[in-house]
């Protein structure tokens, strides 16, 4: 019978967590419409919003990390890009994103939202290359799942627009590719 250990109920409920969380707020309104920006700076969501960025850029980052400690993953470059995405959530969080009243803020939320996920995407990027000295497959099936969670978000928003889709689809998948990675170096 399989014991489930520490490690893998924090990548269970972390991930659990950033699902339930983000589907939760991103759906207060339409996500056809509304990003989780609009919705956390046009519904009186603004508190639930700065507490869900907060909250969810913690867990990504305490994951990330401890996945790249159980796989032996001393690289210092992707261990700033990791930290410097948590930075940049948090950032594009608390920046206020209506553009009638701040333009300049608007744009500066949105190079905050660009630069956390090309810093995650490129911290779990090092890590996957990384993976592929001892074990080719696992190195083409994570780089798959990451390509396709990060791929998938921008084919997303390209069809779709600037709307909350493509970032409910990111923020879904990536904790997906990061349970996928605990479970599958361990084994």
């Amino acid at each position: 019978m399989f014991k489930f250990k520490f490690e893998d109920w924090f990548a269970i409920i972390t991930t659990a967590i950033i699902m339930i969380t983000t589907l939760s707020f991103g759906t207060k309104a339409s996500p056809f419409d509304y990003t989780l920006s609009m919705i956390g700076n046009r519904f009186d969501a603004r508190l639930e919003f700065i507490i869900w960025g907060v909250l969810t850029a913690g867990l990504l980052v305490l994951f990330v990390l401890h996945i790249f400690k159980l796989g032996a993953f001393k690289h210092e470059k992707a261990r700033k890009y990791v930290l410097r995405s948590g930075v940049f959530l948090v950032l594009t969080v608390v920046t206020p994103a209506i553009e009638e009243l701040w333009p300049i803020l608007h744009r500066l939320h949105a190079v905050f939202g660009a630069l956390f996920g090309l810093s995650l995407v490129t911290s779990l990027y090092y890590f996957i290359k990384y993976i592929k000295a001892f074990n080719q497959k696992l190195f083409s099936v994570s780089f798959l799942l990451l390509m396709l969670s990060a791929g998938g978000s921008v084919v997303i928003f390209f069809l779709f627009g600037n709307t909350g889709l493509f970032e409910l689809f990111f923020f879904v998948s990536i904790p997906l590719v990061l349970l996928f990675l605990e479970f599958t170096i361990r084994r």
